[in-house]
């Protein structure tokens, strides 16, 4: 498994937030529903961390890194913990949708390696291969799942998906690990019952998407 090299080339796109892909390097991405944060939590984050990024241009060091998802990922995840919004996900109908989306093209588009559907948004560490960029394959997975879902009924919210997404490239086997116990750990960290979630985890190639209705999956 390749890590992110801050000295090697780095693809860079750019839409409310910059992305970036490395490679095969894994990635740790998070998009939420529209609802998911209310104007008066989100304005102030996203003015803070919009001055911090003007006065910290990338590349990072490590130590940048870590403090600005102290300062803004961290609290972010807390907001989105608290359950504002609709939280369509809740339904297992409409979580089990999301997650044939990210199975969809797994092992074809990417390697999955873990993810936790919350009630209001969606935790996913995956590595991509050569034939697609993530951008395109987050918009893919929110595209499709969003239509399926208001094609089933099973939500009004419209637009779904909040634009943009939040991501991180990872940077070491310990790194790694990290993001997967933060993955596992985010139902329990939020009070969640079973029912109110889906996590998976890949424990080998070859897995499958869980059933519909399904707390914990390991592949």
């Amino acid at each position: 498994m390749d890590f992110f090299n801050e000295r090697a080339e780095i693809e860079k796109t750019i839409h409310k937030l910059p992305h970036w892909q490395q490679g095969r390097v894994p990635v740790f991405v998070t998009f939420r529903l529209a609802d998911s944060l209310p104007h008066e939590v989100l304005a102030p984050l996203v003015a803070a961390r919009d001055s911090f990024l003007a006065q910290h241009p990338k590349p990072w060091d490590e130590a940048t890194e870590n403090e600005f998802h102290r300062l803004f990922s961290v609290k972010l995840d807390e907001y989105l913990d608290a359950g504002h919004g609709c939280s369509a996900l809740r339904n297992p109908k409409a979580a089990q949708i999301v997650a044939e989306r990210l199975h969809h093209f797994d092992g074809e588009c990417y390697d999955l390696h873990s993810y936790v559907i919350m009630p209001n948004h969606v935790h996913v560490l995956f590595s991509p291969l050569d034939s697609i960029t993530f951008p395109e394959l987050v918009k893919a997975w929110k595209g499709i799942s969003s239509r399926l879902i208001h094609q089933a009924r099973l939500s009004d919210l419209n637009p779904f998906w909040q634009p943009d997404y939040f991501d991180r490239l990872i940077r070491s086997p310990q790194h790694f690990a990290k993001v997967q116990r933060y993955i596992e750990d985010n139902p329990a960290k939020a009070d969640l019952p079973p029912g109110d979630y889906l996590l998976w985890q890949a424990k080998e190639r070859g897995h499958s998407c869980p059933p519909a209705g399904a707390t914990v999956s390991e592949g």
